[in-house]
């Protein structure tokens, strides 16, 4: 993908994993089930044992002994102002991280950003002057815009928790939930099931854009393509033609398309069903998908829903994670809290096989073909910066999501 366009947005398989014990495939570095944390936790305990042991540092150093400097990674989250109560769940979650799988040799600095773009641009060039080894946020788009000029010339690793596609760079890395791979893959699955006649009815956003940029380019044939304006009161007559003109000529009560696309969420899908309930497009009668927007409990207990598709990373694997993080805080993380997680313990995780005249978060080391397996399944860092995930398809049922085809464990393909 070339940042900023959307001609080719993501040249990939819908879905580049495969299910698989085997330990040559799997990602050697992952952290998503209790037993490879208590792995974690052992390999530092010897680490430990091993710096207790160090030669002083004016005799020559022993071959094995842990190096003496702490890698310094930064993490930049709104901890005050308006977007606060995020920043403090994603802070709880990378606290949690450092006590399951902390290195003795990792020290992590949170920054607050103040939900402010000039708070951002302090809190890296805060970073930037102590040296941090690596950044690891900001959580949006327009905070990452402020700090780039900040971070470009000190060559420090950049792993933002942005879904902007549009600013990486060879030293900036995307972590959010990108809507990429989520449209490839639930639109292959639902091929592989005998939809053959895909339609979509969306907004007028930067995010349908390359949605729908996405759908078409995944193989699946096209049949419509509906927007309205964001601002629009009332789209009930815009839905009444979208039905209209989407009669079949052969069978006039019914639609000529059997899957519909609805890349919203909240309160926007909720009334945008509504509308087109009354209008007859409704399931079964189509296959209702989505994207990684329905990732919302709230959304499992619309019955219009019920039967709906969306890719996203398999919830079992959250479930632990989140009932951890209530038993520690009293209150259940925020969606995005998980990011904070992962990105800390692959932090950690690779500080410990630093050296002392080594950088631990070198691009070999974050573009790791196999990937890490995390809280929100595996993933992976591409060349160009867009990390790539494993993910699980998963049906509305009446208050939950159901896996109905499994998140891969392991990655099959180099890079696509």
């Amino acid at each position: 993908m070339t940042p900023g366009g959307y001609g080719t947005p993501w040249k990939t398989a819908a879905n580049t994993g495969v299910v698989t014990d085997n330990p040559d495939s799997i990602p050697d570095i992952g952290w998503q089930t209790p037993v490879q944390r208590k792995v974690l936790a052992r390999q530092n305990a010897v680490l430990e044992q091993q710096q207790e042991n160090a030669a002083p540092a004016a005799e020559p150093a022993q071959e094995n002994a842990v190096p003496s400097r702490k890698v310094t990674v930064t993490l930049l989250l709104p901890l005050s102002g308006k977007k606060s109560d995020l920043g403090q769940s994603m802070l709880k979650a990378a606290q949690m991280a450092l006590f399951d799988i902390g290195s003795v040799n990792f020290e992590l600095v949170p920054r607050d950003t103040k939900s402010t773009k000039e708070g951002a641009a302090a809190a890296a060039e805060a970073a930037v002057r102590d040296h941090a080894d690596l950044i690891l946020g900001p959580v949006f788009a327009d905070d990452l815009k402020a700090i780039k000029p900040v971070v470009s010339g000190s060559g420090t690793p950049v792993i933002s928790f942005t879904t902007d596609w549009t600013q990486t760079d060879s030293n900036t890395y995307i972590m959010g939930f990108l809507p990429f791979p989520q449209v490839a893959r639930v639109a292959k699955y639902a091929s592989d099931k005998g939809y053959s006649r895909f339609a979509v009815y969306a907004p007028q956003t930067e995010y349908c854009d390359i949605v729908i940029q996405t759908l078409k380019n995944s193989g699946v044939p096209v049949v419509h393509v509906n927007r309205y304006a964001t601002q629009q009161p009332d789209i009930s007559t815009l839905v009444e033609d979208f039905a209209a003109t989407s009669k079949s000529d052969s069978a006039p009560n019914h639609l000529d398309f059997d899957a519909l696309l609805l890349p919203l969420g909240s309160e926007g899908l909720r009334s945008l069903i509504a509308i087109l309930d009354k209008n007859g497009i409704r399931q079964p009668d189509v296959r209702f998908i989505g994207t990684g927007l329905w990732d919302d409990a709230s959304l499992t207990n619309n019955p219009a829903l019920f039967g709906g598709w969306f890719a996203a990373p398999d919830p079992a694997l959250r479930a632990d994670f989140e009932k951890r993080f209530q038993e520690n805080f009293g209150a259940m993380p925020l969606r995005l809290s998980s990011l904070a997680y992962d990105a800390t313990a692959l932090a950690a995780v690779l500080a410990r096989s630093v050296a002392e005249d080594e950088p631990p978060y070198t691009r070999e080391n974050l573009i790791n073909p196999r990937g890490f397996a995390g809280i929100d399944g595996i993933f992976r860092f591409r060349s160009d910066g867009l990390s790539e995930r494993g993910l699980a398809v998963l049906e509305i049922r009446s208050g939950k999501a159901r896996v109905v085809d499994p998140a891969p464990t392991a990655f099959i393909s180099p890079e696509s």
